[in-house]
């Protein structure tokens, strides 16, 4: 069976079209958050700080046996704050703090943190919430630092559409007589820097 470079050189045009359509925002995104990334002095914008004291509703501080079962109560707080006061996040870590009936919850996600201290007995919470700038937001998406499953996905599959993008541009160029050997040439220079900078960072 004779290898049919032209009908290999149609379907590549075609992924090579619509890899790209689902992927041209999200390759300008991570190409300007990539260079913010590179640059960890250029500042981003202040961190807007808030406190507040929040006062817990009775139907949370009743709830029986805090000091052994502080972990599902803690979710049971958590949704109360989210729904009640917007008070969310992705990441989130509960300990207990036996001495003063304290429950104390770390909130984190792309835009920020949140530090919760609910006082059980006293029946209110103080909420320590730091807010990151768009900038800094943005890098942490970039980073996929404490963002949802579905951005972690978004990301998977923005990351093979580039990969398909990438190898059917190689070889729409490598079939491509007129430009085959300025593409080598290219190839060529742009593998030895990568393989350069390679080596100098080790």
């Amino acid at each position: 069976m004779q290898f049919d470079v032209s009908y290999v050189s149609r379907i590549m045009r075609k992924i090579h079209i619509f890899s790209a359509m689902p992927v041209l925002v999200l390759m300008v995104f991570f190409a300007i958050t990539g260079i913010y990334l590179n640059h960890p002095d250029w500042k981003g914008g202040d961190v807007e700080k808030q406190q507040q004291t929040i006062a817990l509703p009775k139907s949370l501080t009743d709830l029986p046996d805090w000091s052994t079962h502080y972990a599902s109560h803690s979710l049971t707080l958590l949704h109360w704050l989210d729904v009640e006061h917007g008070v969310s996040g992705v990441d989130f870590e509960i300990d207990w703090d036996e001495l003063d009936s304290l429950v104390i919850l770390n909130l984190s996600g792309p835009n920020g943190s949140t530090l919760i201290e609910a006082f059980i007995e006293e029946g209110q919470a103080h909420v320590d919430t730091r807010r990151l700038s768009l900038i800094d937001m943005l890098n942490n998406i970039h980073r996929a630092k404490h963002v949802s499953g579905l951005w972690r996905m978004l990301s998977d599959i923005s990351a093979i559409c580039m990969v398909l993008f990438s190898i059917s541009g190689f070889w729409l160029v490598l079939v491509n007589r007129m430009e085959r050997k300025n593409a080598n040439i290219a190839l060529l220079l742009g593998s030895s820097l990568f393989v350069f900078t390679i080596t100098l960072m080790h």
